[in-house]
């Protein structure tokens, strides 16, 4: 491994992580969550369309959008609505990332494709 991998994967980690705990802080655990999903969203769909080189794809796909995304943490959310039948929360929740997250991930293909 290089050092230009190492630094990248070590700085794309600090700002994704650092940004979904930011988003967290500002709109609060539920939206934060959605926006760092959404958000993580477009830029794999922007990354994966662009003329990056494969280095580049990988890194800003793999290490940024997975240190900045929480699906797992999405679905603890779920599941601990669904164990306190909270259904409309739940479903709402569900319904709300799916939505945002398959519309986000076309705007950054076409914003890829534009590039």
């Amino acid at each position: 491994m290089t050092t230009r991998s190492i630094a990248a994967v070590l700085t794309a980690a600090v700002v994704g992580a650092g940004g979904r705990w930011a988003l967290g802080l500002l709109a609060g655990a539920s939206c934060g969550l959605l926006a760092a999903n959404v958000f993580g969203c477009i830029l794999i769909g922007w990354a994966s369309s662009t003329q990056q080189d494969r280095w580049n794809q990988v890194w800003l796909t793999v290490v940024l959008c997975g240190s900045l995304t929480s699906f797992a943490g999405f679905a603890v959310s779920l599941g601990v609505a669904l164990e306190d039948q909270r259904w409309a929360n739940a479903g709402f929740w569900g319904l709300a990332t799916l939505v945002c997250c398959v519309v986000g991930f076309d705007l950054g293909r076409s914003l890829g494709n534009r590039t």
